[in-house]
């Protein structure tokens, strides 16, 4: 992470800050949740994607937002695959074993299929920023693009593959 030393602090001590307040927002969720949700799982959870995505976050712009739509996403992520859980110990199926690899295969054709009807701009930005990590600017300047252009790539990107129109 660049920083100037007159800039903000590293995302490390502004996430040490922050990561009280993001307790208490996944503490209320899981009080409003139908699944026991473990709180300081999540709160590492989100302390670990953060700094695993550190390049994504722009130094300039308040932390605060940002990790709260990742406790957030954590949160939903975490209650789904318990209620998941939860639905298969009630549903007891016998189990075939070529089943989930080839639901894999299904899922890995089907996002192949999506992301060749991006455009090759839309595709290349999207797995450069989701893929390999890269931040809007690496990518803005590696592409030789704006950064507000890369953005509007990005968004309209995951637009297309979230209604499956891509």
């Amino acid at each position: 992470m660049r920083e100037r030393a007159d800039g903000p602090r590293a995302l490390e001590d502004r996430l040490l800050d922050e990561l009280p307040r993001i307790r208490s927002f996944l503490r209320e969720l899981a009080r409003s949740s139908d699944v026991l949700v473990d709180v300081d799982d999540m709160v590492q959870e989100v302390a670990a994607r953060a700094l695993r995505y550190r390049r994504a976050f722009d130094v300039e712009r308040e932390l605060s937002p940002w990790l709260h739509k990742t406790a957030l996403r954590v949160f939903l992520d975490r209650r789904e695959r318990l209620r998941r859980e939860a639905a298969s110990v009630h549903d007891v199926q016998p189990v075939d074993a070529s089943t989930p690899c080839e639901a894999k295969l299904d899922d890995r054709e089907e996002i192949e299929r999506l992301l060749a009807k991006l455009s090759a701009v839309e595709r290349d930005v999207l797995t450069r920023f989701h893929a390999r990590g890269e931040s809007v600017r690496e990518i803005a300047q590696r592409l030789n693009l704006p950064e507000g252009t890369v953005k509007s790539h990005l968004h309209r990107a995951r637009r297309k593959l979230a209604e499956g129109r891509a």
